[in-house]
């Protein structure tokens, strides 16, 4: 499961009983089986409960069951669902699962639907739009959403070390502060930079990448990593390493965070859910939305899911009503545990709930998805490869040469 996910699906379809095609609603109450990840950090249940109930007020033919299941275990959970024919009729998939699920054949296409019910990619961030579109088809509904990655910074060390906040959004301005608020004698590091396996690692990457005017994937799909903007990435990246902490290959973002929070770490990089943490920290902490080159601007990476029907479902009509509920203006800011993803309701949620609203909007407007591919799994273990090459020193050419070896090699 944790590599060729597309050639998993696509043989336990293949070994399924015939799928069942969409059909209209029956007389009788219909009961939809609804997946979605809960993750240890939030009280998603208890907001589905509300929704779910809210929903069915709504809707009084169609019955929810709720089941959630922990991130660590999801993705495996679907798959063994798929393969025994006992898929949910709706369930969230991280937006980088997409490609492969849907090339296997185990998604229905949203497009007539989404066409008939008048919705448009601007209702969501087109990032979030973006990343549920795959060979030309819609696979599924933007739910949630976060962006990596901002960097939150400690005012009292950067005021102790005269470094002005406002100089960081630029790389010449970072690497400035970065060097001026390390002091390795003192266990005091600048920037927390961090290349273990994980999508933590992927996604700051990437979102220097993009900063850049970079990418990772070329529109036919071949590698974009030795592109003058990607390498250029890769060496500003390197040029951080002597201001962050030692064992960065071995390292994620919850580390960086830990030391953060002890402050031994001045700047870390996380997304804008990292801020319901450290409103309860005793920190005097503020944010920047990401990074770029003078004359650029600062591109996250989005991360977040997508609300999917599947093919074998016999109530796709009931569960296309349900991801229109859940992504309305009115209902999405209620049950997500990131930010919605539709635009108006992420607005209202970001001025309830965290600081800098106009900020996050902007990188969230900003960013782009990761790449789509059914063999991202793949690709993203060569992602990080390349991280860890960088980091350790090896010449960012011949690491960026080396990953798209291999990343064109899955082809």
């Amino acid at each position: 499961m944790k590599r060729l996910l597309l050639a998993a699906v696509a043989a336990a379809l293949m070994s399924t009983s015939a799928l069942i095609s969409t059909g209209a609603l029956a007389d009788d109450t219909v009961t939809l089986k609804f997946w979605d990840n809960q993750q240890t950090e939030s009280g998603l249940s208890q907001y589905q409960q509300a929704a779910v109930q809210r929903f069915e007020k709504e809707n009084p033919g169609i019955k929810i069951e709720v089941t959630t299941v922990p991130y660590p275990e999801y993705q495996q959970r679907l798959l063994t669902a798929v393969q025994g024919g006992n898929a949910p009729d709706v369930a969230t998939l991280d937006q980088i699962w997409i490609a492969a699920f849907s090339k296997a054949g185990a998604l229905a296409p949203l497009d007539d639907y989404a066409a008939k019910a008048g919705i448009k990619a601007d209702t969501f961030f087109k990032g979030a739009w973006d990343s549920a579109n795959y060979d030309g088809k819609l696979w599924g509904m933007p739910f949630n959403v976060d962006v990596w990655s901002f960097s939150f910074y400690n005012n009292a060390l950067l005021k102790e070390a005269g470094v002005d906040a406002a100089s960081l959004g630029s790389w010449d301005g970072l690497k400035a502060a970065a060097q001026k608020l390390t002091d390795a004698s003192k266990g005091r590091f600048g920037v927390g930079l961090f290349a273990g396996k994980g999508e933590d690692t992927v996604v700051v990457l990437d979102s220097f990448i993009f900063s850049n005017g970079g990418k990772v994937l070329n529109e036919d799909g071949s590698c974009a990593l030795t592109s003058p903007e990607a390498v250029g990435a890769l060496k500003y990246l390197q040029s951080l390493v002597p201001f962050a902490p030692s064992g960065m290959n071995n390292a994620n973002s919850g580390n960086m965070r830990e030391l953060f929070l002890n402050q031994s770490l001045a700047m870390e990089f996380w997304p804008a859910l990292e801020q319901p943490t450290l409103q309860k920290s005793k920190l005097d902490w503020n944010f920047v939305p990401g990074h770029a080159p003078d004359g650029k601007k600062p591109v996250g990476t989005y991360g977040g899911w997508n609300l999917a029907v599947f093919q074998s479902s016999a109530h796709q009509d009931a569960a296309w009503k349900f991801i229109q509920f859940l992504t309305r203006e009115d209902v999405n800011g209620d049950v997500v545990d990131l930010i919605p993803a539709n635009v108006k309701a992420a607005k209202a949620f970001l001025e309830k709930n965290r600081k800098g609203p106009e900020q996050i909007m902007t990188l969230l407007e900003n960013a782009a998805p990761r790449p789509l591919s059914p063999r991202y799994l793949e690709l993203s273990d060569v992602e990080v490869t390349l991280a860890q090459d960088v980091y350790g020193g090896k010449d960012a050419v011949e690491a960026a040469k080396d990953a798209c070896a291999k990343i064109d090699a899955l082809k």
